[in-house]
């Protein structure tokens, strides 16, 4: 997935639309703009017997792909949606803005597959939703693939028609690595463009909040053999920032080439990505920096004047 995040404030794009109307990108940033003025309140967390829900357990509630939002019109873009639970503690609010405005989308249990019967009695009727999955047409046109996923704190990641999943992208980092402590901002409501059902764009808002600061977000997505995201977004903080971090990736090492095998593990490497390469447009160099797995935090520190892209990046794709 290729991110193109332009700073703070980008140019809109347009697409078309399924006759979307009354709710705007600004109407999101006054949304964060009042937030910032207020107190933090931490999100509501989900009943107890989600949150300690084992993970087979969790991985048996699937969401039913013929409930999907959008399938009645056969529109390229459907969504699928993700229940609370596990390592998602915290339910988003998600809207959908089409010819009527904007209005709000609402769990239903009906919507979900449950493995175990006891687990479905005892899933609240109102525990709302934990994030979204968007399905296209990528490889056929009479086959809807999952290409994106926004589910958990800031996080999203999304994948080309060739690709699997990997790493992730994030709507922000704040104090990374530093001494006080990480901060991890959360995507706490969301609103659906709906597109016509022929459109090869779509475009998602989103509202950010966290202790230190609140954001409103415009996603434009493009899905495709490079599936394309376009990120505009307006920060307001609640207070100084040490470090704040645009355009931030995250991935999984656990051991790879470079690194020692742990004791008893029999796979020769583990990790989603391998390295993270950036391309110096000042001095047109390819860097690559190999991922390794420290004992105590390490950071490094790239100066450029001009990048043209970076990422974290699996480049084995044989093992």
């Amino acid at each position: 997935m290729r991110i193109l995040f332009a700073g703070l404030v980008a140019m809109f794009l347009m697409f078309p639309l399924h006759a979307a109307a009354g709710f705007k990108f600004d109407d999101v940033v006054q949304k964060a703009k009042d937030l910032a003025d207020k107190p933090y309140e931490a999100p509501q967390l989900i009943p107890k017997i989600m949150r300690e829900i084992s993970y087979e357990a969790y991985q048996g509630i699937r969401f039913n792909p013929d409930r999907s939002l959008w399938k009645e019109s056969q529109s390229n873009f459907q969504v699928m949606f993700v229940t609370p639970g596990l390592h998602y503690t915290h339910p988003v609010t998600l809207n959908v803005i089409d010819a009527e405005g904007p209005r709000p989308l609402l769990f239903k249990k009906t919507d979900f597959v449950f493995a175990d019967p006891e687990i479905e009695k005892r899933v609240p009727a109102d525990i709302g939703f934990a994030g979204f999955k968007l399905t296209f047409p990528l490889k056929n046109k009479n086959e809807q693939n999952q290409f994106m996923v926004f589910a958990g704190a800031s996080y999203f990641r999304g994948v080309g028609k060739e690709n699997v999943f990997g790493l992730s992208g994030r709507g922000l980092a704040i104090d990374t690595g530093l001494p006080s402590g990480e901060v991890f901002p959360s995507f706490t409501e969301f609103w659906l463009v709906r597109p016509s059902p022929d459109a090869k764009e779509m475009m998602v808002y989103g509202l950010l909040d966290s202790v230190s600061i609140t954001g409103a977000y415009q996603f434009t997505i493009v899905p495709g053999s490079q599936t394309k995201m376009k990120v505009r977004t307006k920060l307001f903080p609640r207070k100084p920032i040490q470090l704040l971090g645009i355009a931030p990736l995250t991935s999984m090492y656990f051991y790879g080439e470079n690194t020692p095998r742990p004791i008893g593990e029999w796979r020769r490497e583990v990790h989603d990505s391998d390295g993270l390469q950036i391309h110096d447009g000042l001095t047109r160099e390819w860097l690559w920096r190999p991922l390794m797995n420290p004992a105590n935090l390490e950071m490094d520190f790239f100066s450029t004047d001009n990048v043209q892209g970076f990422g974290l990046i699996q480049r084995e794709e044989r093992f």
